[in-house]
C-alpha cells in the first residue's frame, strides 16, 4: 500500500511542478518548486504513519502468528516476547521516520540521477524509508494486539 500511496504522490507532485515550469510560470531554480521536495518527504511519512495505524486482516494475521510464537517461547509469561517485539518494533519505525527526514547518503547523491527538474536522491531516499516506517509500524501494531 505504501509503495502505491508513494507512487500516486510523486506523480501528482511532479506532474504539477514539470507543468509550471514548462508553462514558464517559475524557473526551475524558484525557492517555491524547490520547496516541493521536503513536502513530498513529509507527504510520503504522513502515508507511512496512515498505513502502519490502518487495521486490516493481514495484521490480525500476524497478530495471531506473534501471539502463538510468544506463547510458545515463554510459558509462564505468555506476553512477555510479543511486549519486547512491540518495543523493537516501534522503535525501528520512528528510526526509519528520522532518517526519512534527513538528507540521503552521499552514496546516492553522487549517482545524479533526476526526475523531471529534481535531483532523484531525496526522492527515492524518502520513498524507501517511508515503505520501512509502514512496514515495521504494522507489525508494531499487531505485535501489540491482544488477542
Amino acid at each position: 500500500m505504501q509503495f502505491l500511496a508513494i507512487l500516486l504522490a510523486t506523480l501528482l507532485i511532479l506532474s504539477y511542478a514539470h507543468r509550471r515550469i514548462e508553462n514558464l510560470q517559475v524557473p526551475a531554480n524558484d525557492p517555491a518548486v524547490q520547496s516541493l521536495i521536503p513536502l513530498l518527504q513529509l507527504i510520503y511519512l504522513v502515508t507511512a504513519v496512515g498505513v502502519a495505524a490502518t487495521r486490516h486482516r493481514f495484521v490480525d494475521l500476524t497478530a495471531g502468528r506473534i501471539r502463538r510464537a510468544s506463547r510458545l517461547m515463554n510459558y509462564s509469561d505468555p506476553d512477555r516476547a510479543a511486549k519486547t517485539l512491540t518495543i523493537s518494533l516501534w522503535l525501528a519505525a520512528m528510526g526509519f521516520a528520522a532518517v526519512s527526514l534527513s538528507s540521503p547518503p552521499s552514496l546516492l547523491m553522487e549517482q545524479g540521477w533526476h526526475l523531471g527538474f529534481f535531483d532523484a536522491a531525496p526522492i527515492i531516499w524518502s520513498g524507501i524509508m517511508s515503505v520501512g516506517v509502514a512496514s515495521f509500524g504494522a507489525n508494531a501494531q499487531a505485535a501489540a494486539l491482544k488477542q
